[in-house]
């Protein structure tokens, strides 16, 4: 071990700390003090044991656990002992903007220094408003872990706070899609082994009581939803092959019924209007947009409620407002970016929420109606947020977490139920029938490989907080190549001569195609349009060939090294390209599960005719295609399919991740992320107006 790895193991003894410039002041560990230009600040030694810990790795993450070690001697600590001295450290840094102390979900928590700090705008006004003293609104820090719940509040007047947080659920397994009766007394919810797998309907008290399992069938069942009178739950049942079904079950007990049928897609969120109608998100057609419908439950008629644009990925999971009039739905813009968008029921009055792409997983409208809940990463912080539903605001952070917190429910007492998440994948290699090794060992996630024709690995990661691209040599530790605290990273490739990777990336709500050198410097766009994009591939002559969707619908774009772009002949439909080779190209389109092969004339059949499970992990080879089958999130198994057509099973791997995770080098070297942990529960909190 070296000097300086001693120095950063060494447990904090404040007396004989240095002291060290942060920001526009000057750290006196020993004396516990914090000198400004314009005076000073006195930190309780524990706070100030933690500060100088972050100093030490100034810019890195440092873990619970490191914290824990240097600053407590090691002994076992609760979250919230941690928690109180990063809030009030972050208390003492407001005055300097350039002084950030982040969240990094899963892991720890990080001091940096911000190169530029972001301007505050100020209010706009309109002109009818009063010149009257305008409040400063706070925030909420709420940290919610899987073992134990914390929360710190920070309480400013005239905002909305959140008052208690408490496990709702805590069985083995997932618990999601919460949905609270709407007098508060109830909780359904889904519950399953995983992530992907089976799930069923189960119906419990909010303060206490057993679950009560509604509905045993092997479908997958999900996104349950209260009549507004409470009698009743809506819900969706995932049919193997076929558009999924909504049911009504009358509560507390009774014989569910078929009240519908999506007409293209297998799962979608639910929820009642005054009037009766079950409000969906699906397609009318295969060609259509995904948008918001109303099901009529007693004549089974559907009608539209809202037209996305061609250009988009459509509107999903629709939320009625507690007094019945009003809706809100996530427009997704691109793959990870989307909006909130509000309308009346009747799809009247469209408007949005929010802007620059959000990625909003879960919302749900406060008791009174004047404000809308929504979980998001934005950033990198896995958290709560709130955006006022009467005018146009900026969001405001409620609470920030080290977990992923996904969708909500609230009810007309005040009450929000949460998903908490702690889903991890590493990435593992192998040759045909041995062992899989980790390649990589976090306590994040790490997905969508690829291998250069050296060995070397690229992969999307969130070690970080928000998804980046990272490398790794085969003798090597990973190493980060961007910071793009982008909202969607996706689809890594090596340039056929291993210089550069192409990668795409949505940032400010626009998603473009970037290249990066492999050493992390020269990042540039090679596209500006913030067009929809899919999987892309490099061909034999560097050039990229990159699935997009324009009015015309979804296409293959040529886009040489200098950005200029020109669409491929014969493409419509394709939104996925891979590459074999030497052996070409090869292409999945919308909704269809036949294999398709790109040449000069555009694409064509493979012959033989090749089909594939749309929702499982492909990659082409010189020897035959190699995919993963199974059931998403569970047991997977490596089959093997030739040229000539015929197809054997190479090897059962387990739980994997089976859509962009699997690679196939040269070599036959595989790489593939698989799932080590998978848990979620629902968690309660009491949300309150001051």
């Amino acid at each position: 071990m070296n000097d300086l790895s001693a120095l950063l193991r060494r447990p904090i003894e404040l007396v004989s700390e240095p002291s060290f410039p942060l920001g526009s002041g000057v750290v006196h560990p020993a004396s516990l003090e914090v000198i400004w230009p314009d005076g000073s600040s006195k930190l309780e030694p524990r706070v100030m044991q933690v500060l100088v810990a972050l100093n030490r790795r100034r810019g890195d993450p440092v873990s619970r656990e490191e914290l824990s070690r240097l600053c407590w001697g090691g002994r076992v600590v609760g979250d919230d002992a941690l928690v109180r001295c990063i809030v009030k450290l972050r208390k003492l840094f407001q005055r300097d903007p350039a002084v950030e102390i982040g969240s990094i979900p899963k892991v720890g928590y990080r001091l940096r220094l911000l190169d530029q700090v972001p301007e505050k705008s100020a209010p706009e006004l309109s002109p009818q408003t009063n010149l009257r003293p305008l409040w400063v609104v706070g925030a909420v820090i709420a940290v919610v872990a899987l073992g134990a719940s914390v929360f710190i509040p920070m309480k400013p007047a005239g905002v909305l706070e959140a008052v208690a947080v408490r496990p709702l659920t805590s069985e083995p397994g997932v618990e999601t899609h919460p949905a609270l009766s709407p007098d508060g007394r109830l909780l359904a919810y889904a519950g399953g082994a995983g992530f992907g797998t089976q799930r069923d309907i189960f119906l419990r008290g909010v303060t206490d009581g057993t679950p009560i399992r509604l509905t045993n069938t092997p479908e997958d069942e999900m996104a349950p939803a209260w009549s507004p009178d409470g009698r009743s739950i809506a819900f969706v049942r995932r049919v193997a092959g076929r558009p999924c079904e909504i049911l009504v079950a009358p509560v507390p007990q009774g014989e569910p019924r078929v009240v519908g049928r999506c007409a293209v897609e297998n799962m979608t969120r639910l929820a009642w209007t005054r009037d009766g109608e079950i409000l969906l998100s699906d397609r009318p057609t295969r060609d259509a947009v995904r948008r918001i419908r109303a099901l009529a439950p007693d004549t089974g008629k559907m009608r539209e409620v809202t037209s996305p644009p061609a250009t988009s990925l459509g509107d999903h999971d629709p939320v009625v407002s507690h007094g019945g009039d009003h809706i809100v739905f996530r427009r997704a813009i691109s793959y990870g970016v989307a909006d909130l968008y509000t309308a009346r029921v009747s799809g009247a009055g469209l408007r949005p929420l929010t802007r620059k792409g959000w990625k909003a997983m879960g919302y749900a409208f406060t008791a009174d109606d004047r404000t809308v809940v929504f979980s998001s990463s934005r950033g990198g912080d896995s958290g709560l947020w709130t955006v006022d539903f009467k005018r146009p605001a900026t969001p405001v952070r409620l609470s920030m977490g080290l977990l992923d917190f996904g969708r909500l429910s609230a009810d007309r007492t005040g009450l929000l139920a949460v998903e908490a998440s702690d889903y991890r994948s590493n990435l593992f290699t192998w040759r045909a029938g041995t062992a899989p090794v980790a390649l990589t060992n976090g306590n994040t996630s790490d997905w969508d490989p690829d291998l250069s024709l050296t060995g070397e690995l690229t992969f999307v990661s969130d070690q970080n907080g928000g998804s980046e691209i990272w490398s790794k040599r085969s003798d090597g530790l990973p190493t980060r190549l961007t910071d793009l605290k982008a909202t969607s990273v996706f689809s890594p490739r090596w340039s056929p001569d291993g210089s550069s990777i192409a990668f795409v990336a949505s940032r400010d709500g626009r998603t473009d195609v970037y290249l990066i050198n492999t050493g992390g410097s020269g990042l540039r766009n090679l596209t500006s349009d913030g067009a929809v994009r899919d999987e892309l591939a490099w061909d034999r002559n560097g050039d990229l060939l990159v699935p997009t969707l324009r009015d015309g619908g979804w296409r293959i774009e040529r886009i040489n090294r200098q950005g200029q772009v020109t669409e491929v002949v014969n493409s419509a439909g394709v939104m996925t390209v891979k590459s074999a080779g030497n052996r070409g190209l090869y292409a999945l389109k919308k909704d269809d599960d036949r294999l398709w092969q790109l040449g000069a004339n555009g694409v064509v059949l493979s012959s033989p005719l090749i089909r594939l499970d749309l929702e499982s992990a492909w990659a082409p080879t010189e020897k035959g295609l190699y995919h993963l089958a199974g059931i998403p999130g569970g047991e997977a198994t490596l089959r093997l399919t030739s040229w000539s057509g015929t197809s054997r099973d190479v090897q059962s791997l387990g739980t994997y991740g089976l859509k962009h995770s699997l690679v196939v080098s040269p070599m036959e070297d595989i790489v593939a992320a698989r799932v080590v942990r998978d848990e979620a529960d629902l968690r309660a909190i009491g949300l309150h107006r001051r």
